[in-house]
C-alpha cells in the first residue's frame, strides 16, 4: 500500500515536471486539467498573468502554480 502511494506520487511529480516553463494556452489547459472555456473564464475573472510578445501569448508554469495555490486558500 505504501509503495503504491509512493509510486503514484513519483509518477505525478515526473508528469508535472514534463511541462516547459512557458506554455501555450492549450498546454496550460492540459496542465491544469481544465477546458479552454474554463481557462478563458479564469483569465477574465482572476487575471492570470500572461507573457505576450508580438501577439504570441505564453503562460508561465510557476505563475499557474501560484494561481492554483492562491485559489486553494
Amino acid at each position: 500500500m505504501v509503495q503504491s502511494a509512493i509510486e503514484t506520487a513519483v509518477a505525478q511529480a515526473l508528469k508535472k515536471n514534463a511541462y516547459r516553463p512557458y506554455m501555450t494556452q492549450q498546454e496550460a489547459c492540459k496542465y491544469l486539467h481544465v477546458a479552454p472555456s474554463t481557462f478563458n473564464r479564469w483569465i477574465r475573472n482572476y487575471k492570470i498573468p500572461v507573457v505576450q510578445i508580438e501577439g504570441v501569448k505564453r503562460y508561465k508554469k510557476d505563475s499557474l502554480d501560484r494561481f492554483m495555490e492562491q485559489i486553494e486558500q
